[in-house]
């Protein structure tokens, strides 16, 4: 990846520390704080050299980057990035910035482990970089979510539990999310917010394989603040749809630039369903009360459990119930039979869902959908690994503790 893309995508959640002496590099390490790159990174600012970084870490846990900003480059220095290696558990780079330009420093910091060396004043651009280029290879190009939604059969309300829980996950939790329906024409998540379709899935593939960020911008809709929708139409319903390695890198194009994409499975060709929940971070499978889908959804979650080894990352949502209720299977049968309980179990509300598709008015500003919503936050807060202000808990950042100045600096 070169320098130009890496600092036109989200970065992966991390944690950045500064400590620096300089007013102006404190103003730039704040620049970064409304930075839309840096929307997941946690950035810490201290007005501190070496030596009080070395005691902070003697009680506080490394991030996965730190940068430190020294007047003095001399040997006295050098001999505290020991000191530093010393209390810095595997987990963590440096950054150095400087005085002034010394080649010979340079190589020697490079050859003791240390990420980069920069000259003060830094621009905005080079520190970008350079924070960029050390969190991407630590923690990969993006560490963005994907939710796949897919139903145990057709006609059990995949589409409608896709499009709250994006709602959720990007109002309730204001996460910057990508709704996205993979049918193509046969799908129809975007009748819900009003929008007609913005191209082809087959052209929305081949943007995200070869096209600019301004041909991306074009093919997705903004629906609410924290919420984008890609709704494709226009193919024949009887063509092909794309294969599963085209329509994954359009994903990877999508989970560049948003923090959680919630695709919806529903009418996508087996392959592409098969390929996403391989990559998904979360399933969510939705079925009914009725036998017929509770059969399908007992044989989707064995294959599940094959394609994933086990069903921590699995959701079950029994939608409609009471939609016959002298016909439905009971909820401790559902359990029994699958051997799991239902996440959320939503009850038969055919009205709120027909106004949704009427009006084109999101399900999530209906105020008697509102239970519904409830029911499924706790999926959302799985899903995204956010948790819900306003109940005594704050974000989640699930911050990873890694390498350290990789060598022992000489020591």
């Amino acid at each position: 990846m070169n320098g130009e893309n890496i600092t036109s995508i989200l970065l992966p959640a991390s944690r950045v520390d500064f400590h620096v002496l300089d007013d102006g590099t404190a103003a730039l390490a704040q620049q970064l704080v409304t930075n839309w790159r840096f929307a997941r990174v946690g950035i810490q600012i201290e007005r501190s050299g070496m030596e009080a970084a070395i005691n902070y870490y003697k009680e506080a846990p490394a991030p996965e980057l730190i940068i430190i900003e020294t007047n003095d480059i001399g040997e006295d220095f050098l001999q505290q990035l020991k000191g530093l290696a010393g209390v810095c558990p595997p987990g963590t780079d440096a950054v150095i910035i400087g005085p002034k330009n010394d080649v010979h420093l340079y190589r020697h910091l490079v050859e003791m482990g240390v990420k980069d060396y920069l000259v003060r004043p830094v621009s905005e651009v080079d520190m970008v970089k350079v924070i960029a280029r050390t969190l991407i290879e630590k923690r990969g190009m993006s560490g963005s979510r994907l939710v796949t939604v897919i139903g145990s059969k057709g006609g059990v309300g995949t589409t409608s539990v896709a499009q709250i829980l994006a709602w959720d996950i990007a109002e309730g939790l204001k996460q910057k999310t990508m709704l996205m329906d993979a049918a193509g024409s046969a799908g129809s998540v975007g009748i819900a917010y009003g929008l007609e379709p913005s191209t082809t899935l087959i052209e929305a593939v081949r943007l995200g394989k070869s096209g600019s960020d301004d041909d991306m911008k074009r093919v997705y809709q903004v629906a609410s603040e924290h919420l984008s929708v890609l709704a494709c139409g226009g193919e024949p319903l009887l063509t092909g749809s794309p294969d599963p390695d085209s329509v994954e890198t359009l994903v990877n194009r999508l989970m560049q630039k948003y923090p959680v994409v919630v695709m919806d499975l529903s009418g996508a060709s087996r392959s592409v369903q098969k390929r996403l929940m391989e990559r998904a971070s979360e399933i969510v499978v939705v079925t009914t009360p009725m036998l017929s889908a509770l059969r399908n959804a007992r044989t989707l979650m064995g294959e599940l459990k094959t394609l994933k080894s086990h069903l921590k990352e699995v959701d079950l949502v029994v939608n409609m119930r009471g939609v016959s209720s002298s016909e439905e299977v009971p909820l401790q049968d559902i359990k029994e039979a699958l051997n799991m309980s239902p996440s959320a179990v939503i009850p038969y509300a055919p009205r709120i869902f027909a106004t949704s598709e009427a009006t084109g008015k999101p399900v999530g500003k209906n105020k008697e959908a509102q239970k519904i919503m409830d029911m499924l936050m706790p999926i959302a807060e799985k899903s995204s690994a956010v948790k819900r202000k306003g109940n005594g808990e704050d974000s989640e950042k699930n911050f990873d503790l890694m390498r350290v100045i990789r060598k022992t600096l000489g020591g």
